[in-house]
Order: C-alpha cells, then structure tokens, then sequence
C-alpha cells in the first residue's frame, strides 16, 4: 500500500511527466484497486498525497484556491485535490464565485483545524467594502450549511483576480481558473479569505451580512390602549437584495407598559417576520418596542451578521380627544314621560376617529336641557373606551330636552328632544264646584257663573292634553270632553230644584280609584219652601220592599227628596236613574191620585254607608193633598236602569211596624190601604224632605 501511495504521489506531482486526462485517472484508479483502496486520482494538477507528521501548504497552480495542514492534520496518507465546482453553497447569503470542491480521501474529516482560502472574487466592480466583509462558508454534512471563522493568510495570489474583463458567466468563470493562461490585469482589492475547519466540502466566499429593514416606518401614534394600525416587523434580506426566510425574530416592549404579540415570528418567503398585535400602554406618552433577529435556521447560522442587530419602534399613545354617541335619543322626536329612553352607546375616540381602548374614566350623563333624569346610577364605568348606557327615563314633560355626556372634560349632547305626558292618571276639580245659582241655571253659561273644570294629569304631574273625560250630571246625559293644553276640560251643567251632582271621571264607567274621579255638587234654589222635613235615623230598607207615607200637606208639592244608599263592597261611583211616584189618597169617596217626577241620576258607591240626598221634581204643577189626605210615595229605578245590589232608603228614626212618636209632618202608621192590592207596608217614620208652596 505504501508503494501505491508512492506511485500516486509520482504521478500528481511529477504532471509534467504524465498528462492529465482520462489516461491518467484509469492509471491511477488501477493502482488504488491493487492496493485496495477506494478512490480515484482526479484528473486535475492540483492533487497531492499528503503524509501524517509532515506539515503542508498546497495551493492551486493559479494561486487562487489552497488549504495549510499541520503535522498532525492527517492521521494516514491521504488524497487531497481542489478544483472549482458547480455546486452551489447551501444558503440564501449573498456568494461570490468561484466556489472549490475541497476533497480527501480516505475521509473528508482531519484529525485538526486546517486553514482552508479562497480568493475573494471575480466579479466586475465588486468594491472594497464588500471584499473586506467576505469569509468562506461551506456545505457542513451534505446538506447544513457553516460559516468559518475567518483567520489571516499569506498563501495565495489573487492580485490578478479584479479586472474590466472579468469573465460573468460561471462558466467562463471556471474556465478561466481551469486555463491560467487566460489571466486577467491585476485589479485592487483582490484578496485571499481564510478559515478554520475540520471537514472538507464545497467551499467559497460569502457576505455573512443581512439587512434588517423595519415594516413599515419605525415610527407611529395610536390612541391609549388601542393597538397601533400597523404592528412592527421586519425585512431580512441580503446586501444583494436576496430575500431570507426562516429566520426567527424576536419582538419585545420596551417601554410604555403595552403588550406585544407574539414573541417571536419567522420570516416568511417574503423575508418578513411581523407581529400581529402591539397594544399601547394607557399612559399619554412614548412606547417602544424592539425586534431583535436570532441566530438559528438554514441561514441564520452562527457567523452571520444583522444589521442592524436590532430595530427599535416607536409609537406616541394619544389621548382621547372626544366622545361618539350612538344610539339615544333622537332629535326631533316625542318620548312619553317614565319611559325607559332608547340606550346610547358611548364611544370615547382619539386620532383617526379610533375607539380609545385604554380610556379608564367613567361616563357621566346629565339634562343638558330638562329633565332631571331617573334611572340607573351614574356614573357609567367604561369598558375598551366604551360603554352601553340603558334604563334612563325623564318623568318631568317638555318641548326642549337633551342628554349631555361627559369623559372627564369632554362632552357630547344628543339633539333636541320632547317629552310626551303619560297616560291620564290623575283628575281633580279645577273650578265650578258647590255652586248655589237658581234652578234652571246652566253654569259656565250664565252671567256670573263659573264653567265646571278638571285638570288631568299623569302619575309624574304632567297635565295632559287630548284626555277624554266623562262627565255625567243629576240633568243630563254622559258626554265627553277632552282636555287642552292646558291639562283642563270643562262641561257646562243645567242645575236641577236642590241639590245636584255631576261626575267627572276618566273612565267609563268610572274606576274605583278615587284619584280618577271627581263629583262637583252644587245647588238648585227655588222658590218652594220646605213643608215635610223629616230627620234621618239608622235604619235603612231596600227601596222595592217598602212604600213611605206621610200625612197630607195642603200645600202644593213640587220635590220630594229621599236619602239612599246601596249595597255591596266600596266601589266605583256609578249614577242611578231613579224616579218617584206620588199617590194620594183622598176619603173614603175619593179616587187615589197618582203623579209621577222627573228622572234623577243618583251617584252611588256602594258599601251601603252613604245617605245620598235625592230630589225628585214633580214639575211647577206639583200636586196637593189635604189634612185628611195620605201621600204614599214608591221609589224605583228608572225603566230600562239595571242595579248592582240593593238600592236603600235612609229612614228615620223608627222601626218598621212599630208606634214611635214623631213629629206630625213625619206622623206614619202602621196599616195596609185597601187600595194598595200589593199589600206592601209603609215604612214608619220615613227620612223625607217635602218642598212647595
């Protein structure tokens, strides 16, 4: 084996007596296979055997390529060549030809560090500033890719490598190191580049230096809290313009309190590596943010250089600078008092019209204009800038209302709005109550009388205009009303011999709510004068079970009033027509004479506790009896009036079918007249009230 290893050294370096061709090769393949040993002499000059404890320095015939090897950088004789290749560096770095394959056999390992240069380059106007960056990179373990630690040497001729005609092609490029016949004028800047490594492979120069350009501006405002429109990142590229992905980038804040996210981003095919989200602190003021290349990857290998190392952002949080409503209550528009106002969403807003995200204060709301306001508690914490404002209600009516609200000094106002009364809920006399005009008098129309009033309003006090109101009187039929602006309705009234009434409700029928209703009472004057008064007492009899009789007058009667209630629980006020017929009976000869009154409306409320004075005309004829002459009075409900309960006549202060003394315009007794086939009894001691003349 040592003789063939001999013999190949005879051969690759006596290439003055041997050729270097194909002949040469299958020689030096025959003898490696006789020997046993698996390699094949390259067809190239530039091959040598080194021996193990002999230091060596072997350089290309051109001087462009070589490696130095210290006495223990071989452990066995070995096979070393360099000669250009067409492969290319495993990486995105910037390359500059030519790149040499680097081979040893029996591995392409060594015992030690070996210095392996290359020239810096043959391209056209490559400057200086490039050649003195440039170090050598080669393709680690077939398919990694290392950059070497770049050492001095003094080895190498490359000073006729930078020319006017430098070959651009790789091609021409590797012909030419092939042929140095074709040499080139020696240029500046022509240089060697030297590295340590411990394992052959391609090798040649590269830039280790990448750009690293921020996206976009590095300099930017957003409102407090808010997330700034275009979050950092990063280009990474070559001085070459070649884009690098795959590389990891590192992003932080570094001031100003925000959050930036995520941590670490790959550039992509585009050479960007972003974040997706840098949320400002809620401080006014700067915030800051870094991103900071790392090494790791197919590129990013130790060695390389980022430039710079890292890229500082900056973004100014703003303040707010106003306040948005949406929603609320719209200008021009009638909202009914208590009700619940449409929600408004309040919006504090900064630069570009941006929700202020970071905005810690709370919303306040006020009646620029009106109100107050009811409803819920102020003020309104917000939540992102901003917040959801419900359930605010104004009870209080008005033309001119409208919301103010207020993020610490800044404010906004809704438009000019109304607020409607409620519905009818209240009514109470306004005037024209307990009148004394003659009977006959319609109040509101004659001189010197007052026109009957209410005034309605709602639960909160508003008066309310176009409520209907019913107003039923002792003389006339319900009619209504409806109320003006003013919150009044008024209804003239005839007034009737004696005491009168009229209702005045907001319902019909009228509700048992005492706030809904209200009677005006007022008095008929006549010229009749009182010729039966007959004192009230305890004792009450249903109206259809009892006829009252009283003695003869011998005056005209014109009215007979009676005291009445009716049964049942407290309810709501409801009129009675009623009427009375009067019989007289005369002597023994003498027909019964039987007249009839006008009809009167009675209001009653049941429970059976009232002693309601009711007069019945009998018009200005009335009727006459004498001493020896009875009057029996029976009093029903009008024809046609249905009853709820049981109607009573207050009487007076006997019990029936008793002897009581009385006084003699109340004497009654006890009988049954042989006229009245009903047999009904009278009811002694009658609670009645006779006028005439």
């Amino acid at each position: 084996m040592t003789k063939t290893w001999d013999l190949i050294d005879f051969i690759v370096t006596k290439q003055n007596k041997l050729p270097v061709n194909s002949a040469s090769e299958r020689l030096g393949r025959a003898l490696f296979c006789f020997a046993g040993i698996n390699a094949t002499l390259p067809q190239t000059a530039n091959a040598w055997v080194v021996y193990p404890g002999l230091p060596r320095t072997l350089v290309t015939d051109d001087g462009h390529a070589g490696v130095r090897l210290t006495s223990t950088s071989v452990e066995a004789p070995s096979l070393i060549s360099i000669v250009p290749s067409a492969v290319s560096l495993n990486t995105n770095l910037d390359k500059y030809p030519v790149v040499y394959e680097f081979s040893k056999y029996p591995s392409n390992s060594f015992a030690s560090e070996i210095i392996a240069a290359v020239c810096g380059a043959i391209v056209l106007g490559t400057p200086d500033s490039v050649l003195d960056h440039l170090v050598l990179g080669h393709n680690k373990g077939g398919t990694g890719f290392e950059l070497l630690d770049r050492v001095p040497i003094d080895f190498l001729s490359c000073g006729d490598l930078i020319a006017g005609g430098t070959p651009q092609s790789l091609g021409n490029q590797l012909l030419a190191m092939l042929l140095p016949k074709l040499l080139y004028a020696a240029g500046p800047g022509a240089s060697g580049i030297g590295g340590t490594l411990l394992e052959f492979s391609p090798i040649g120069p590269v830039d280790p230096r990448s750009n690293v350009t921020p996206v976009p501006n590095v300099s930017t405002s957003s409102p407090i809290g808010t997330n700034v429109l275009a979050p950092p990142a990063v280009t990474l590229s070559t001085p070459g313009n070649q884009l690098l992905s795959g590389i990891s980038v590192a992003f932080a804040v570094t001031s100003g309190g925000g959050t930036l996210t995520p941590a670490t981003s790959s550039t992509d095919a585009n050479g960007v590596a972003a974040s997706t989200a840098w949320r400002l602190g809620v401080v006014v003021g700067t915030n800051s943010a870094t991103a900071t290349p790392a090494i790791g990857g197919s590129v990013a290998v130790p060695g390389v250089i980022f430039s710079p190392t890292m890229v500082t952002f900056t973004a100014q949080a703003t303040s707010a600078t106003g306040i948005e409503i949406l929603g609320g209550p719209l200008a021009t528009t009638t909202y009914t008092a208590g009700a619940t106002l449409p929600s408004a969403t309040i919006r504090v807003i900064g630069e570009g019209n941006r929700t202020v995200e970071g905005y810690t204060g709370a919303i306040t709301v006020s009646a620029l204009q009106g109100g107050p306001l009811f409803g819920a508690a102020t003020p309104f914490p917000t939540l992102a800038g901003q917040v959801t404002i419900t359930g605010l209600s104004i009870q209080k009516a008005g033309a001119e209302n409208q919301l103010q609200f207020a993020a610490g000094s800044l404010t906004a106002s809704t438009g000019v709005f109304s607020i409607g009364a409620e519905a009818a809920d209240t009514l109470v006399i306004n005037a024209g109550n307990n009148q004394i005009k003659p009977a006959g008098t319609v109040l509101g129309v004659a001189a010197g009388t007052v026109m009957p009033s209410v005034r309605v309003s709602d639960k909160y006090g508003n008066l309310v205009t176009g409520a209907t109101v019913y107003f039923t009187a002792t003389s006339l039929a319900t009619v209504t009303q409806a109320t003006i602006a003013s919150g009044i309705a008024t209804n003239s009234w005839t007034l009737q011999a004696g005491p009168n009434e009229m209702l005045a409700s907001l319902d019909s029928p009228a509700a048992a709510n005492d706030a809904r209703f209200k009677v005006f009472t007022a008095i008929g004057t006549t010229t009749s004068t009182n010729i039966v008064s007959c004192a009230l007492g305890n004792q009450k009899d249903p109206i259809g079970s009892y006829f009252v009789r009283v003695d003869g007058t011998q005056k005209k009667v014109t009215d007979a009033a009676f005291y009445l209630s009716i049964t049942g629980s407290a309810s709501s006020p409801t009129p009675y027509n009623m009427r009375v017929t009067a019989t007289v009976y005369g002597g023994p000869n003498t027909l019964p004479v039987t007249h009839t009154s006008s009809n009167t409306r009675v209001i009653l409320r049941g429970n059976a506790s009232e002693q309601k004075e009711a007069n019945f005309n009998f018009g200005p004829a009335g009727f006459t009896s004498n001493n020896n002459s009875k009057i029996v009075f029976s009093i029903a409900p009008a024809p046609g009036q249905s009853v709820s309960g049981t109607i009573k006549i207050n009487a007076g202060t006997c019990a029936p079918g008793t002897k009581c003394t009385v006084t003699p315009d109340c004497k009654a007794v006890n009988e049954v007249l042989p006229s009245n086939p009903l047999g009904t009894p009278y009811r002694l001691s009658p609670a009645v009230k006779l006028l005439g003349f």
